[in-house]
């Protein structure tokens, strides 16, 4: 098994010439929380580490001045991503899009609506909401308890200004219509131990996509913030590389097997013709 993936590794393993040009960056999204683009931290430091996607650069940014309540326009939010996505365009750069939880919403977005979007990865996305418990929680507590790391909230603690949340509903209302129009391969991962987003919303979107170039991968004991998750962030990593080498979702002619009983109603069929030939 591990030579064959090493195999599968050494076939895909893009060569400098291709992507030190320039040609292909990796833009991520973040979600609805306190840490912003850092969400993607882990993403970004196993990528520079990596001898395959370390060719590639990885941009990450924030949707939001968290220090700011009054930067609670849900159009300047995705007006943000969009301008990052227009500049990539202007370097007539290729770009794959990684989108965290709402992140992955205003990715299918930006999918949507730039031809220059090859490829969209979306992690545990929000185009549903929560269970009710979770988004009364949400509602009573700010979302600040509720998405720190820990479950608790401290005074001292950076906190998510409470005129942040209707932006967020907005955000979802606006972009969620727009997974309906990608056009390029979608790799969805989502966690079946999910305490934010329920599995349904990866379903929903799975469902919604117009293609057969997707694909949807549940992660066993996996939580919200997938790539920091220690029980399958580095599952979700290699899945993530697997999906932008080309590995899953693939343009490659796999060979397959002979049906072992196709070939046995064959034979049959050979033998009965002989014998009434004989007669």
């Amino acid at each position: 098994m591990l030579e064959s993936f090493k195999s599968l590794l050494k076939k895909h393993l893009i060569s400098k010439n291709d992507v030190t040009n320039n040609e292909t960056v990796i833009i991520t999204i973040h979600g609805y929380g306190r840490r912003r683009k850092h969400e993607m931290d882990n993403l970004s430091l196993w990528a520079k580490q990596d001898p395959i996607l370390a060719h590639y650069e990885i941009l990450q940014f924030d949707l939001y001045n968290l220090f700011d309540e009054t930067d609670c326009n849900w159009r300047q939010w995705v007006g943000r991503a969009k301008a990052i996505i227009n500049e990539q365009e202007l370097l007539n750069r290729c770009i794959y899009l990684v989108g965290f939880s709402m992140g992955g919403v205003i990715a299918a977005y930006l999918a949507a609506t730039s031809s220059h979007v090859k490829k969209l990865i979306l992690l545990a996305p929000a185009f549903q909401y929560w269970n009710k418990d979770a988004i009364t929680s949400v509602i009573a507590k700010g979302a600040n308890s509720f998405f720190s790391s820990d479950g608790k909230t401290n005074d001292d603690e950076i906190t998510i200004p409470k005129t942040f949340y209707p932006a967020f509903t907005e955000v979802i209302r606006h972009c969620k219509p727009y997974i309906e129009q990608v056009k390029c391969p979608v790799l969805l991962l989502h966690g079946d131990e999910d305490e934010v987003i329920a599995m349904k919303s990866s379903i929903y979107a799975y469902d919604k996509i117009p293609h057969a170039q997707k694909k949807l991968i549940f992660l066993h004991n996996g939580h919200h913030r997938l790539l920091m998750d220690e029980a399958v962030n580095w599952e979700v990593y290699q899945l993530i590389k697997l999906f932008v080498i080309g590995a899953i979702l693939g343009n490659d002619n796999i060979p397959q097997a002979p049906d072992i009983l196709e070939e046995y109603r064959k034979q049959n069929m050979k033998q009965t013709k002989t014998i009434e030939n004989a007669e």
